[in-house]
């Protein structure tokens, strides 16, 4: 693309002006257009480099979304499995097995 404006502005130069200022013309344009070709060179690279940034993130954020719902179902599944009762055993202990009797030597009342 550039390389054709280039030899558009080659063919219609030497229409203008002497010869010396034809080639300084033409090394103005040489110029100019290697200036555009770097920096669409270095937008294309910073380009490149977002949008690898971008999906990288893309990826964390589903790895964090699907960790989220897993977590939330084993949230789910927990306070399925929690006791209501106030007197339930696996509520006071934390564990299915049941509580130990009070022994009798610990006990407040006499006998």
């Amino acid at each position: 693309m550039l390389d054709k404006i280039i030899d558009i502005i080659t063919a219609i130069l030497p229409f203008f002006g002497g010869r010396k200022k034809r080639q300084q013309m033409m090394q103005d344009v040489k110029e100019f257009s290697e200036l555009v070709k770097e920096q669409y060179s270095f937008l294309m690279q910073q380009l490149e480099k977002v949008l690898k940034d971008y999906f990288d993130l893309s990826d964390r954020v589903k790895e964090m979304h699907s960790e989220i719902f897993s977590l939330k179902s084993k949230l789910s599944e927990a306070v399925t499995l929690q006791c209501v009762n106030k007197e339930c055993i696996q509520r006071n202990n934390g564990s299915s097995e049941p509580a130990e009797p009070a022994s009798s030597s610990t006990s407040l009342i006499p006998a």
